[in-house]
């Protein structure tokens, strides 16, 4: 045992035998909580190395245990008594009671420390008066009604510490955070399925109080359109949101909302308070010389006071002194995917935004993601600069939702200040920029926002979360004495304005659109929403350059986020001319981060840093090669970072992260991770010559190293293209196309599809056809299944219906097995099925199928389609798409080639045999026979990989840089 565990046994012996000595006195009530801090537990942790008491001197930020006043407001409490941290990051909570309490049974100090865990998304909390120690699990959502025994997962009496020893060590000790063994324990012991997560409560609660108000306001205020709802609903939602936050962190006298809502008209009451409010903030939420529209509102008195009763204790779980910003991001991204429309008769309806239907959700993007890429952009332009120097900083989102992504670099930039600051004192006190506890004082944290922090986003309703999620986060650490001196002494109000940092506008479209239009329509212009970067941000651009290109001295520093993604739909043949005339990257079937990508490059002034998380598919399919070649050529790669399954819940899109500066070519480093969580994960670096890719007609292949790279080129280079020799098609989607008009009010497309499939497990007549399914294919052969569909034009896009005849090889869509290996048979009668096959038409007569077959069954069109194509890497459905087939590398063989023409006639053969031999297999019962056959089809596999390997003429030593790949495929 080292020497530090054994100290910290005696003591904790010592404190132990002093309890049971006065058990009885502490006992009796007047013992308070108080006394049981500083005689027990205190110590009991400064034991297991703990800095208790600051001796370190660290600023407030930084301490290893932030000591939390208590504030008792009837039950509830507004913070723990305790919060151990590592590194300024939140570990666990400690809740502290005098002896007299009841800790295993009470059910209100379990319910209040759960709360606080929950709130904060942190795993465990603790409640504990020495005598007894319970530890709860947090990833429950807690209920007043809840036992004590609810969620709790460790319980320990002050007699049983000694016995325990270890567990205390090994999982609270200082010790044990830092050595990852108390995030070991919490990652095998508080993973529940299936509970409900604070962003989840959160966001079904203010979705309840959008659908309260705009059914009172529609009803109550006939005059307002749709806009000017959707504008009410979300101001009053987030003045609320953000006064209820500012009572929990002590800003604000608690409870003031509630005595708003017990008495007299409720509404005035709140405005009074919104009024108030402004004199303090000036944020420009409670804005009512701007705001022409929420004074004069007629709202239910009921309405309100639901809503502020869902606020408050007990009704509402959630502790909001503790809740951390990307909670409320994560809320307010889903929050914004939907919109509320009035119905004829003025009624108010909450349904998906267009563009969310369209891309199937929002997708928030996680706190390890926005940290790592504001660390490889923001934390590198910082580097070695002074506070004077990183003022000049200009940092933008060009699509920033709720500004998870600036709230990342705001937050970094507040790190990087307080640290620089409290390293280099300045010589008077009365001009430091921190405060006498060793905070960031207002004046300060409002600079850096008001000079560090830009954003741009389409929707006017996420401009205004991004701007209350920055302002909170400004806020914290602000206290009610804070604010009264910021107004007394210096006469200015607490917040900044934002809206000269935070703009509305189409970050695609500049106002040249209307050049030369001579009648604009309202729908128009907001639907279009054209900015001009230029004149959005004349302090960034001053120096010209913008709309066509940022200068070597004007723009942006740093240009962050995660763009839209998805197919882009040019949503009226006005907008097409446009895009094609501004964008080069808008060839073929362009994504619609594309054009992010190549604006956003744009915004970069010389040696700036641009890092979005964006769909793999950028690196290699066709359409996107103009982007490519646009990037290769004017920017230096410097990292792409694969993150190998999905970041993004219920999207089936594979991400990767890239980090582009505007400067000459260098050196790219590829970071191939194995699991999220990513940092802490085992990873595969390679290093590649930017030069390369532009060498491999702009094509981007991360995953092959040197010796691969010279393979495939040559693989490439005595080949054609799949597609040369056969027509490599699709199938269709086995839902019926809804009928009549869509949400909108137009016709239906391809995209609005009603989930009904036409499926049969018998024929119902001549307009069933024999189905199957991608996992009724195996390697040379096919599995039935009684399934029939009833094929037709009801169907969603339906395709030639000659893809189901004829002469054609049939392609699993999804790789399978360990390998994840394309699995490929053949097939000439009628046989119909949805996306997950892939048929390849024949439509020369030579070379033979079956030739054609082996060589895409082999293991070396496998390794060549990992190595070239992204989506084929370790994923949740990792594929082979039809692009991907088209350009796949077959020798087109001479007839007057004997050589060439007798390994052609050779792959035939063994491909005839092992479609014979997969036939056998299915109709032999005898499993000895079973067990003959499919050692057979084992070998002729492999002299089929030999004779594809001999086509391609590689070397042994070519061979087994193939080979040995082969298991590690799976990274």
């Amino acid at each position: 045992m080292n020497e530090n565990k054994e100290a910290a046994r005696k003591k904790i012996a010592r404190l132990v035998e002093r309890f049971l000595e006065h058990i009885d006195e502490y006992k009796q009530g007047a013992y308070k909580e108080h006394q049981t801090r500083i005689d027990y537990i205190d110590p009991f942790f400064k034991a297991l190395g703990w800095d208790m008491d600051n001796e370190q001197g660290l600023a407030e930020a930084y301490r290893e245990v932030i000591h939390e006043d208590r504030l008792k407001v009837g039950r509830s409490t507004t913070a723990p008594d305790y919060c151990f941290t590592v590194y300024g990051q939140r570990k666990f909570f400690v809740d502290a009671k005098k002896p007299s309490v009841d800790v295993k049974a009470d059910v209100s100090p379990a319910y209040q420390v759960r709360r606080y865990g929950w709130s904060a998304r942190l795993p465990v909390a603790i409640v504990t008066d020495f005598e007894e120690f319970s530890v709860y699990e947090c990833s429950s959502k807690p209920k007043p009604t809840d036992k004590a025994s609810v969620s709790r997962i460790a319980f320990f009496t002050f007699d049983r510490y000694l016995n325990e020893f270890d567990f205390f060590w090994d999982i609270f000790s200082k010790e044990g955070v830092l050595k990852g063994r108390f995030d070991k324990f919490v990652q095998s012991d508080t993973k529940k399925k299936g509970t409900a997560t604070v962003d989840e409560e959160f966001l079904k609660s203010i979705e309840e109080w959008r659908t309260y108000m705009a059914t009172t306001i529609a009803l109550r205020n006939k005059m307002l359109n749709e806009d000017e709802i959707n504008y009410a609903v979300q101001k009053l939602i987030d003045r609320i949101i953000f006064l209820r936050i500012c009572e929990d962190r002590r800003v604000e006298p608690y409870g003031e909302l509630q005595r708003a809502a017990e008495r007299g008209e409720v509404y005035q009451n709140l405005c009074q308070l919104f009024r108030t409010a402004d004199e303090k903030y000036n944020s420009g939420l409670f804005n009512f010389r701007e705001d022409r529209i929420t004074p004069g509102l007629i709202i239910d008195n009921k309405v309100l006071k639901i809503i502020v009763k869902d606020l408050y204790y007990p009704k509402c779980e959630f502790e909001f002194s503790v809740m951390p910003a990307d909670i409320l991001g994560s809320v307010y991204e889903r929050f914004l995917g939907k919109t509320i429309r009035l119905t004829p008769a003025h009624y108010a309806k909450i349904e998906d935004k267009p563009e969310v239907r369209k891309a199937g959700g929002v997708y928030y993007t996680p706190k390890y993601i926005v940290d790592y890429i504001v660390e490889n952009t923001v934390g590198k332009l910082v580097e070695n600069k002074s506070p004077v120097e990183a003022s000049q900083l200009k940092i933008c989102d060009p699509a920033c939702g709720s500004g998870s992504f600036l709230i990342g670099a705001y937050q970094y930039l507040l790190d990087w200040h307080l640290k620089y600051y409290l390293a280099h004192p300045p010589a008077k006190k009365k001009d430091s920029p921190l405060t006498p506890d060793g905070r960031l004082t207002t004046a300060e944290k409002k600079r850096i926002l008001l000079n560090n922090i830009y954003g741009v986003d389409i929707d006017s309703q996420a401009v205004e979360v991004t701007r209350l999620n920055l302002l909170l986060k400004a806020m914290e650490g602000e206290t009610q004495a804070s604010i009264s001196q910021q107004l007394s002494m210096f006469h200015e109000r607490v917040l900044p304005n934002l809206d000269k940092n935070i703009k509305c506008g189409n970050s695609l479209i500049g106002t040249d659109f209307y050049d030369g239009q001579t009648e604009l329509f309202p729908e128009q212009l907001k639907k279009v929403n054209a900015f001009d970067w230029e004149e959005g941000f004349p302090e960034v651009f001053r120096q010209g350059g913008m709309p066509a290109e940022a200068t070597a001295k004007a723009g942006f520093d740093a240009v962050i986020g995660n763009p839209p993604y998805g197919f882009h739909q040019i949503h009226s043949e006005e907008l097409k001319p446009y895009i094609k005339r501004n964008f080069i990257s808008c060839s073929g079937s362009f994504e619609h981060y594309f054009l992010f990508y190549e604006q956003s490059l744009k915004l970069l002034k010389n040696n700036g840093l641009h890092g979005f998380i964006v769909p793999v598919t950028w690196l290699t399919i066709p359409s996107g090669k103009s982007l490519r070649e646009y990037v290769l050529s004017r920017y230096a790669i410097k990292e792409i970072t694969w993150l190998p399954q999905l970041v993004f819940a219920n999207a089936q899109v594979n991400t990767l992260i890239s980090i582009i500066q505007r400067c000459g070519r260098s050196d790219t480093t590829v970071n191939i991770y194995k699991d999220l969580g990513f940092l802490n994960s085992p990873k595969i670096v390679r290093k590649f010559k930017q030069q390369q890719f532009i060498d491999s007609e702009y094509y981007i292949g991360i995953f092959e190293n040197a010796d691969e790279s010279k393979i495939l080129q040559k693989i490439s280079l005595q080949s054609v293209p799949l597609k040369n020799l056969a027509k490599p098609c699709s199938g269709y989607n086995p839902y019926e196309v809804g009928k009549g008009k869509d949400l909108n009010g137009g016709p239906h497309t391809k995209e609005t599809i009603i989930l009904k499939p036409y499926h049969s497990d018998k024929k119902l007549d001549e307009q069933w056809k024999p189905e199957i399914i991608g996992r009724n294919l195996g390697r040379y052969a096919v599995c039935f299944s009684n399934r029939w569909v009833k094929y037709g034009p009801w169907l969603a896009a339906p395709r030639d219906q000659n893809n189901f005849l004829g002469k054609r090889i049939l392609i699993q869509e999804i790789t399978g097995g360990k390998q994840k290996r394309i699995i490929a048979t053949y097939y000439k009668d009628e046989l119909y099925h949805s996306r997950d096959v892939i048929p390849i038409k024949i439509i020369k007569d030579f070379p033979h199928p079956y030739y054609l077959l082996g060589i895409i069954n082999s293991w070396l069109m496998t390794w060549y389609h990992h190595k070239r194509n992204p989506k084929a890497q370790k994923g949740l459905f990792p594929k082979v798409l039809v692009s991907d087939l088209k350009n796949l590398p077959i020798p087109d063989i001479n007839k007057k080639n004997i050589t060439q023409l007798s390994k052609h006639d050779a792959i035939v053969k063994q491909v005839e045999i092992l479609i014979n031999l997969n036939g056998q297999l299915t109709e032999t019962k005898l499993e000895t026979q079973k067990q003959q056959i499919k050692r057979i089809i084992d070998h002729t596999d492999k002299q089929i990989d030999q004779l594809v390997y001999e086509l391609y003429g590689l070397t042994e030593e070519e061979i087994r840089v193939v080979e040995e790949v082969g298991d590690q495929l799976d990274h």
